[in-house]
């Protein structure tokens, strides 16, 4: 996947891409990018695994910063290199499927042992020049001191830094440095440190022959609130039928009807209702024979 950049000259920009692999740039008919005015082969860009380290022939700033010449220095995409004759190539940031490309890098990177740039939500400090070049250490204590010490939080590999060379601060307001009384001094953005100073996104610290550029911690968007869930209003109530009174002697749904009554049981009645007549008369006789 190529990488792309922006070419600044007189107020106008031109955008350009580079595939992976050397390219020099100058002003000589040998140079991969050519610029009329710049020494020959001025700079030579090697981008590997969506990584762009810079070695020049002169010294050149990135960010305003100095760079030595035959350093090489890794540059971070947004960072700008400074050219003669007013003349600046800036790195773009990478495409959406750039980074998913530079993600697979990353893995591979880790699973071969490579060192690869990585991404972290927290305050970072990565490693440009040196033998620990591409590391990255999150900034995720209070404080961090850096040296060579084998004490220390960030140790770089660097016989020109101090076994414990500095400190960064994280306080409530941000993060800050202070150099730890190191012979050699700290450098923020090319200024020394004399008493604690604040970071900022993209700043640059110089300890030694080491370059280290810090990131401010990446802030992830608050998920968005939910509204509260309505609950549906109720249902009206039905209104009430009265149930009109049933008749005295009426059955009521749950009452059973008496059975029909069989031939024989009305036979019995009659035979009964005969034989009480004739007791009556009887009965009648009776009285009226005495009397």
């Amino acid at each position: 996947m190529p990488m792309r950049f922006e070419f600044e000259h007189l107020g106008t920009t031109t955008p350009f891409e580079l595939a992976e692999g050397l390219h020099l740039l100058g002003g000589g008919p040998d140079d991969d990018i050519h610029l009329a005015g710049l020494p020959p082969k001025l700079l030579r860009l090697r981008i590997e695994a969506q990584r762009l380290m810079v070695e020049a022939a002169h010294t050149f700033t990135i960010n305003g910063v100095l760079v030595p010449p035959g350093v090489p220095r890794l540059v971070m995409p947004g960072e700008a290199l400074g050219l003669p004759d007013d003349m600046g190539l800036r790195v773009l940031q990478a495409s959406v499927a750039e980074r998913s490309v530079g993600t697979v890098a990353l893995l591979k990177g880790l699973l071969t042992g490579a060192p690869e740039l990585g991404t972290s939500r927290a305050a970072t400090l990565t490693c440009l020049t040196g033998l620990d070049v591409g590391r990255v250490h999150a900034l995720a204590e209070s404080q961090t001191e850096i040296g060579r010490g084998s004490d220390v939080g960030l140790r770089l590999r660097d016989r020109a830094v101090s076994r414990t060379h500095a400190r960064v601060i994280h306080e409530e307001g941000g993060f800050s440095l202070e150099d730890l009384g190191s012979p050699n001094g700290v450098f923020l953005n090319g200024q020394r440190v004399e008493t604690r100073a604040p970071l900022a996104d993209g700043d640059v610290i110089e300890m030694g022959r080491s370059l280290l550029r810090f990131q401010g911690a990446v802030e992830e968007p608050a998920p968005p609130a939910l509204a509260p869930r309505e609950e549906p209003p109720p249902a009206p109530a039905e209104p009430s039928v009265p149930t009109p009174s049933e008749p005295t002697g009426a059955l009521s749904p749950e009452a059973t009807p008496p059975a029909p009554k069989s031939r024989g049981e009305w036979w019995l009645i009659g035979l009964g209702a005969v034989a009480a007549s004739a007791g009556v008369a009887v009965t009648w006789l009776l009285a009226t024979g005495a009397s």
